[in-house]
This record gives C-alpha cells, structure tokens and sequence, in this order.
C-alpha cells in the first residue's frame, strides 16, 4: 500500500467520482499525507471509497451529526500488529481504537456519548509501521453516531393526497376520519410527522366553507402534538374558481393564497423552522429528530418562482446533516415521469429536478399529487444519492387513502404502503420496498 513516504504534507480531497469505477457520493473525509482510494473492504461505503491513512503524520476530518457514540468505521493492515487511531471531536481528544480485521468495515466505538449537535471530527494514525515485509496502514470508512441504546430507529411519517371531494358537504366524514385514524395509530404506526402533497380543497366561496372544514379536520392533528404541512395546490389558490374551473388570469391568481394562509399557519404546523415569504407558508421548511437521524421537510408552492427555488437550495445547502423530503404538489405524471410543462406557474418539475433535487447529496424523497393515481420512480442525483419520489393523488369519490412510509434507519431502508381507513382498503399494487438508501447521519 506505501506509495512514497513524503516528507512534506499533501492534502488530499477527492471525490469517489474521481476515481475509476466508483461513483455514487463524494468521500466524506478530508485527508492530510493520505489518500482517497477505492474501497476493498466490506460493506462497501456509499462513496464506494476509504480514507488511507498510511504515516503517524496521516490524519482526517469530517463532520458528523446527530447524538450518542461515535462509531468509526475501517479495516487496516496487520503489520507486526493491528494499526491504533486516536479520534478527536472538536478540537478535543475523545479516545483510541485498535483496528483488527482487513476485512469487515466494522464500527468502533469511540469516546462518551455525545449530546444532539454538529461534530468535527479528526482521526490520526499513531503506531505506523514499515518493513521490507508488511505495512501498517488503517482505511477509514465512515465516521457518524451510533444511536444510544434503547433508541428505536424504525418510525412513519404519512402522506396525505388531493383531499379536495372530502370537504364539499358538510356530511362528507372521510377527511376527519383519515386524521382521526392516523392520531390513533401514532403509537403503532410510531408516526412522527404528516404531510400533504396538495389541494387540501377545491375552490374558494364568499363564506370559505371548504376551508372551515379542512381546517376542522385538521385540527386533531393540532391538539394531538402531530407536526404536519400542507403543500399548496392549484385548487388551494385564487386561480380555482366556481366547482374548480380555472379562472383568469391564471398564472397571477395561481400565487394568490391569502385565504390559505389565513386558515393554516406556520404556528398550526408546530414545527416549521422557516418560509420564503413572511407569513405565507406556500414555501415553508419544517424539521425533526426521528430514527436517530434527522429529517427536514421543504413545501413547495406549485410550479414553483425561480426565486422559491433559489431560496430552497439555500435551506438545503444550510442544513447538509439533514434527510430532505421534498413535497410540491405537481412532480411526477402519471405514468411516473417528472412532468415537463410549468402549467400556469413559473418552473417545470424538470426545472425544479435539475435546479433543487438532483443537486444536493442530502435530498432522499419527493412527494407530490395533482394527477393520475399513484406512481413511484428512483432517480440519482449528480453526488450519486438516489433520490425517491412518490405520487399519490386518487381524488376518489368513496375513500380515503393515505401513503405511509416506514423508515428503519438501522436498516437503511423504506417500506411505504397506501391504506384508506375509511373503508378498511388496502392498495397492494403501490407497496414499495427500498434499501440502501444512504441516510445522513
């Protein structure tokens, strides 16, 4: 493995798309007399690569976030023994590992438990050894946070689709029975947040009746402690007249949500953290902590500005230690292509795919209604994340389905289902099944 044993420090920063034959996410160290090589070990890192340390002078840094024991990840090189690394967070050294198979990328716990927060990690090689026989080195795989025990690392979030049928009588129950439903299967479902991809109602009326009723539906939601969003739907705007005819002028009605955004409120939602336009949350980002990891869910208006657009690639920039779940509610078509045409707004699905989506390593799901019935499609992003989306729309005349998404982020993997409650039915043909899906953590 010794290349050369220079004497002047050289600082290696590569990405795993460098390198023949590995491609998926960038490496997340930084190394000093070391290198970024293709992994040989097992499980292969999502980067495909391992940091090689090969001098007592060789370190590296990354950043690592969340709570509980830090766990590195490596293999070495026996050379007259196993290679030792002293692992410092923030500038302060919190212990030292021996390295003790070539093989398996096993976790090595290192120093106390660590409180929520962001780390800066550094891993030093301290025992290098070097013969005419054998060559101790150590190859670092991962560094992130090992859940502290008892943490249950597999919990639900739900999706709500076009719920516009449900609130045009007062006699019609399913929209406060789908909510009933999910606050009473919080604890089984383990469901920390909902979600809705869009057109919560169908048009506006002088005494805004569909959006009492929304509203009113919504609200166990509220007094349960569930944090939820509403993504904005065309049918949530001005631009939704008389039994959901399109008005004029469209595009300018489209970005009128004052009724919106007086009936739901960033405060309703409970855990939003920040919104593109003062008191509007047509483009709005809400955060949790759940499966030891955390989340952040970005609501999109439809068809989005490109200034909105402009704004979400700051908020996810902003926060690389967290999963980003996109929700807008016009993303996929029907046959599970992301749509083409802005409508009547500003920027096309493929607009906000290319511009928001594929460009950040840490966005994991998109979410989104308006057409067709159900469809899912896996796409992967210019770091080599694979990017999830999911529609779901139905707009059904007798029931009331909802996605719900497991994630099991020991695993690191998705089961998501679509169920309505109302009528106790199960739409089997939309279960989905992921793995590997490279958490953040």
């Amino acid at each position: 493995m010794r290349i050369a044993r220079v004497i002047m420090a050289v600082v290696v920063v590569l990405s795993a798309g460098v390198l023949a034959g590995a491609a998926r996410e960038a490496s997340p160290f930084t190394v000093v007399n070391g290198s970024i090589r293709p992994a040989t070990g097992t499980p292969e890192p999502p980067s495909g690569t391992h940091a090689t340390l090969w001098r007592n002078a060789s370190y590296a840094t990354t950043t690592v976030y969340g709570a509980g024991r830090l766990l590195i990840g490596a293999i070495g090189d026996h050379c007259d023994g196993w290679p030792t690394v002293r692992v410092s967070v923030d500038g302060t050294p919190a212990g030292e590992a021996t390295v003790t198979s070539a093989t398996d990328y096993g976790g090595y716990a290192v120093g106390a438990p660590l409180a929520e927060g962001r780390y800066d990690i550094r891993i030093e090689l301290l025992n290098d050894r070097y013969t005419s026989d054998c060559d101790r080195n150590v190859h670092l795989a991962y560094a992130r946070m090992q859940p502290p025990p008892g943490v249950d690392t597999t919990f639900a979030f739900a999706v709500v689709p076009d719920t516009q049928e449900e609130v045009l009588t007062a006699s019609d129950p399913r929209l406060l029975q789908r909510v009933g439903w999910l606050v009473a299967q919080r604890g089984a479902l383990d469901l920390r947040f909902v979600t809705h991809s869009g057109d919560v109602v169908n048009y506006d009326t002088a005494d805004h009746v569909q959006y009492e009723r929304a509203r009113a539906a919504l609200r166990p939601l509220e007094t349960s402690g569930t944090p939820y969003t509403l993504a904005v739907g065309n049918h949530d705007t001005q631009a939704a007249g008389p039994d959901g005819e399109l008005r004029s002028p469209a595009g300018q009605l489209l970005r009128d949500t004052t009724v919106f955004n007086r009936y739901f409120t960033a405060g309703r939602f409970g855990a939003v953290r920040g919104r593109f336009e003062p008191g509007k949350v047509d483009n709005a980002y809400a955060t949790y902590t759940a499966g030891a990891v955390r989340w952040l869910v970005l609501t999109l208006e439809l068809w989005p500005r490109r200034a909105a657009v402009a704004w979400a690639q700051g908020v996810v920039a902003a926060h690389p230690g967290h999963n980003v779940v996109v929700v807008t509610h016009h993303y996929l078509e029907s046959d599970a292509t992301i749509g083409q045409a802005a409508g009547y707004g500003s920027t096309s699905p493929q607009y906000l795919f290319d511009n928001l989506v594929g460009r950040y390593p840490n966005i994991r799901f998109v979410f989104s209604g308006h057409t067709g019935t159900a469809a899912s499609r896996v796409d992967t992003g210019v770091h080599g994340n694979r990017i999830h989306s999911f529609l779901q729309t139905f707009h059904s005349p007798r029931t009331n389905p909802v996605r719900l998404v497991e994630i099991d982020t020991t695993a690191d993997s998705l089961r998501t289902w679509i169920y309505a409650p109302y009528t106790d039915e199960n739409f089997p043909a939309h279960d989905r099944t992921y793995t590997g899906l490279g958490l953040v953590r």
